[in-house]
């Protein structure tokens, strides 16, 4: 007769709330992947050179020969990015409540924040040959990582809390 008590848990119950917090990256990133698409689309750039732009990060100027695979890592490095902020939200708001109680303001300070991030520290230091921006885009940019990326985010990681603390309760 085996006495033995299980002590597996089931997925998700040890951090209920991390499948909203990947959602919440995947969402913000499909978002933000899409205004790429609608703002520069009109200048010319198909979502094929978009995503091989992404992937230049680390391919540099052949990821633009390379077709659909060099594409589908620039998605792949894309979503992986923004899941990767999410969850640095997501850590962020364990030791700081205004993150998931103030979600607008802390949402757009994040999208700010990841957008500077992306343009002085990442984007230098990849392959990436690129020039100053536009003020057009900037403000594009700026718009799209405050509301598009910055907010679902806070949200996602918001509803995560939520459900973190009813856990506990």
């Amino acid at each position: 007769m085996n006495t033995s008590t299980s002590t597996h848990t089931p997925a998700g119950t040890r951090h209920p709330g991390l499948g909203l917090v990947l959602a919440g990256g995947l969402v913000a990133g499909a978002l933000d992947l899409t205004f790429a698409f609608l703002f520069y689309g009109p200048s010319g750039a198909t979502p094929v050179r978009i995503l091989q732009f992404i992937a230049s990060g680390l391919l540099g100027q052949g990821s633009f020969q390379m077709g659909l695979q060099s594409a589908a890592l620039g998605a792949f490095c894309h979503f992986f990015i923004s899941v990767c902020a999410a969850g640095i939200y997501y850590l962020a708001s364990l030791r700081f409540a205004l993150l998931t109680r103030r979600i607008l303001l802390a949402g757009a300070i994040f999208g700010i924040l990841v957008f500077l991030t992306m343009r002085f520290v990442v984007v230098p230091l990849s392959a990436v040959k690129s020039g100053p921006m536009k003020l057009r885009s900037v403000i594009g940019e700026l718009c799209s990582h405050v509301f598009l990326f910055g907010m679902p985010i806070a949200y996602a990681v918001s509803r995560a809390a939520q459900r973190r603390i009813r856990r506990l309760d």
